[in-house]
């Protein structure tokens, strides 16, 4: 599989930063409660994903508010791949989630709907039914609300996940999935996480510069089949 080791070596980095590593923080806030200190534990990853990536005009940072939760996805534009990093067991909650109810309000599952029509390696999840219109036209809107003017930019989502043992990070992937979370190419990231690559040597890997892809449309046609789908259903009900 084709991917950013930059992007990626700055996912390790962020992720390698757990609860335990802001705990020193918290204990000096108060010893009795530690409400919030998961959502530090992320602000702190995402600052470091940033802070690696920042002076790389070839990276956008797409910050994507939910709610009470806020989260940053990285868009290689010379490549148009988006990658957005989680914990492994909350990605193996995500997936079981669709696999029962064949649908998600979860942000990764409305971003996973740019991987429509890849071909998954075997058929890891039962037979999922198609959405009905209206929440496939949620799923699209959702989406477009996340990426904003980036939305037609994107032609890939991958998904960095990590796995942690007594408080440390011990391994990860990376991996493609399509639009049902059904698996179509991953990479092991457990020797990169015991043994981070500098981020100087991931550099010069990406000195040859791909050649300029043709516009995106991908989703805008998607969005046209939709909306015909919807003008055919409710001529065939007058």
């Amino acid at each position: 599989m084709d991917y950013n080791q930059e992007v990626v070596a700055a996912q390790i980095s962020a992720m390698r930063f757990t609860d335990s590593d802001i705990a020193p923080d918290y204990q000096a806030i108060s010893t009795v409660t530690h409400n919030g200190r998961h959502f530090s534990t992320w602000d702190r990853r995402f600052q470091i994903l940033c802070d690696k990536l920042a002076k790389n005009p070839r990276y956008q940072q797409i910050i994507i508010p939910r709610g009470l939760w806020t989260l940053v996805a990285i868009l290689d534009k010379d490549e148009s791949k988006l990658y957005v990093m989680m914990t492994d067991q909350n990605l193996s909650a995500r997936r079981h989630e669709v696999e029962l109810k064949g649908f998600s309000t979860h942000y990764v599952y409305s971003l996973l709907f740019v991987n429509e029509g890849l071909e998954p390696v075997s058929e890891q999840l039962e037979m999922i039914p198609p959405l009905d219109d209206d929440k496939q036209e949620h799923r699209i809107k959702d989406l477009e609300k996340m990426l904003g003017d980036w939305v037609d930019q994107v032609s890939e989502v991958l998904i960095g996940s990590f796995e942690y043992g007594h408080g440390e990070i011990i391994g990860g992937s990376l991996n493609l999935f399509d639009d049902n979370y059904r698996l179509v190419d991953s990479v092991d990231l457990s020797e990169q996480n015991l043994h981070p690559i500098e981020q100087g040597d991931v550099q010069s890997n990406l000195d040859i510069k791909p050649q300029p892809q043709e516009p995106i449309v991908k989703l805008r046609a998607k969005r046209r089949s939709q909306e015909d789908k919807e003008k055919k259903s409710n001529s065939d009900e007058k």
